[in-house]
């Protein structure tokens, strides 16, 4: 039987200590809130399992496949659409990536032509096909690096902070009789169920070093990789290559 004693000094003192339920009302709500959040993550999961991934579609492509006598490209040095600081980095970063893809898609051999090379043959580092370009630039180019086609890429939009947004505008360019081969001008948007599917399910089948299926979705949040899934979907529709016929 529990005995109450007087109080000693204004504090009332008992022979044995009531429980305190503060503690498992604070472990309970822990608990439900972890399944809730566990829950919400699933949900989420799920939803994108069920999203279709993004598809490039404003692409132009003369023939579903490259002419035969297009086997040596020059990749001209990448160009941004505007001079703010973002886009100049987002031009150091993802210009490797970019003709890393280029290169991995095997549609032909892959000439770098470095900012400096083309000053001493056009007299600038750096043009757009939309541009005016000098009479003979096609013939110089093919001629120094006996090239086929000569690849125009510009970064577009660069946005390195969530939501992020990347976009690319590419033309390949036959470079004996200067004409479009294929072309593609895209704007990749995180904010697009699509993109952000389709860019979680790249990283998962192309995995990062340290990267794992349970992190997919750290695309969204970093640069490098976000711009490594757009350079791959836009090279993607590159035209390949025709089937041998015996």
């Amino acid at each position: 039987m529990t005995r109450f004693l007087q109080p000693v000094g204004g504090v009332l003192a008992t022979s044995k200590e009531r429980p305190s339920w503060t503690p498992l009302l604070v472990a309970f709500a822990v608990a439900l809130l972890a399944m809730a959040t566990g829950g919400c993550a699933k949900r989420s999961m799920f939803a994108q399992a069920l999203t279709p991934s993004y598809e490039p579609s404003n692409v132009f492509r003369e023939d579903a496949a490259l002419p035969e006598q297009i086997r040596r490209v020059a990749l001209l040095p990448v160009t941004v659409a505007s001079d703010d600081g973002d886009m100049a980095f987002g031009r150091g970063t993802l210009e490797p990536i970019v003709f890393a893809e280029i290169a991995r898609v095997r549609r032909f051999e892959v000439v770098s032509v470095t900012s400096e090379e083309l000053r001493l043959l056009t007299g600038r580092t750096a043009w757009t096909p939309e541009e005016k370009l000098p009479i003979e630039f096609f013939e110089k180019i093919r001629d120094k690096f006996g090239v086929d086609a000569v690849l125009f890429t510009q970064l577009t939009q660069y946005r390195p902070y969530e939501p992020l947004l990347i976009g690319w505008r590419m033309k390949l360019i036959d470079a004996d009789e200067p004409h479009i081969l294929w072309a593609v001008d895209e704007v990749f948007d995180a904010r697009v169920p699509t993109v952000a599917a389709a860019a979680s399910r790249h990283l998962e089948g192309n995995p990062d070093t340290g990267t794992s299926l349970s992190d997919s979705r750290s695309v969204l949040q970093s640069p490098r990789r976000f711009g490594r899934y757009t350079a791959h979907a836009v090279v993607q529709t590159m035209p390949g290559r025709a089937m041998a016929t015996k």
